[in-house]
């Protein structure tokens, strides 16, 4: 899984709801420097502890946040361009 394309879903996604990187942390339990660093790719590990919980507060799947669901990764990105 290429973390720099979790992270533009994560940060598409997130710009896609109007929610600050601040308000998806509170979300999920985590300060906006660490959402800053999961969208930069940066943390190289995201543990399924985390991005089920991130998949649920950015309202879409952990298989659209990996890539595994292309289908709806596609569509999500073409609307966000």
């Amino acid at each position: 899984m290429k973390l720099e394309n979790v992270g533009k879903r994560i940060k598409t996604r997130r710009k896609e709801l109007q929610l600050t990187a601040e308000e998806l942390g509170k979300r999920i339990g985590k300060d906006r420097s660490t959402i800053y660093r999961y969208e930069k790719g940066e943390i190289e590990n995201l543990p399924l502890d985390i991005l089920y919980p991130l998949a649920e507060a950015l309202e879409t799947t952990a298989d659209y946040l990996t890539g595994w669901e292309k289908k709806e990764a596609e569509e999500q990105e073409k609307k966000a361009s």
